[in-house]
């Protein structure tokens, strides 16, 4: 399976700057929506930032949450 930075890249034609920029984004509001326990809004965040189905939720998590 591709990672978000290919598929975004690919899909809508960003650079590398610009994709990391958008995961960054989306990361803070993850970590927002976590924090304050929603859920339903940290489930669907990689189709409100990406239009991506929620199966990219656990690469998003592994890089919010990395060791």
């Amino acid at each position: 399976m591709e990672t978000i930075k290919e598929v975004i890249m690919r899909r809508d034609n960003l650079t590398s700057e610009e994709a990391d920029e958008l995961i960054e984004e989306a990361k803070e509001a993850l970590t927002y929506y976590l924090d304050e326990d929603d859920h339903e809004s940290a489930e669907n965040i990689c189709e409100e930032y990406f239009g991506l189905e929620p199966d990219y939720i656990i690469e998003l998590l592994e890089m919010v949450y990395k060791p």
